[in-house]
């Protein structure tokens, strides 16, 4: 294959961004989940400690985006470790959906 027919099809497989700019949103975007995760974990101790419950609305968020990314990491690399988790991630995001649920109609 010609140089310039590979770059071609690597510039539309990468939308015409480079490798450092795909790999910066990459870690941008990994970064943000990580400091979501726990500041959403902060928000779920302080309200425990202060005597006020615990919102399961924030507990269920947390899990279900440790669900979505545990299912697309199996979809992609096949790895069993990586179906347990997505199995184990649903039924807790269940688990805190429907005690966030329950927790409305109180």
């Amino acid at each position: 294959m010609e140089k310039e027919k590979i770059l071609e099809m690597s510039r539309k497989e990468n939308k015409n961004k480079d490798i450092a700019e795909l790999d910066v949103e990459k870690k941008a975007n990994n970064i943000a989940v990580i400091v979501g995760s726990i500041f959403a974990l902060i928000l779920i101790l302080w309200q425990a400690v202060t005597k006020n419950g615990v919102n399961y609305g924030i507990a269920a968020i947390v899990e279900i985006m440790c669900a979505v990314s545990s299912c697309y990491k199996y979809l992609c690399l096949k790895r069993k470790k990586h179906l347990l988790l997505a199995i184990y991630f649903i039924l807790i995001s269940i688990i805190f959906t429907s005690a966030a649920i329950i927790s409305f109609y109180k």
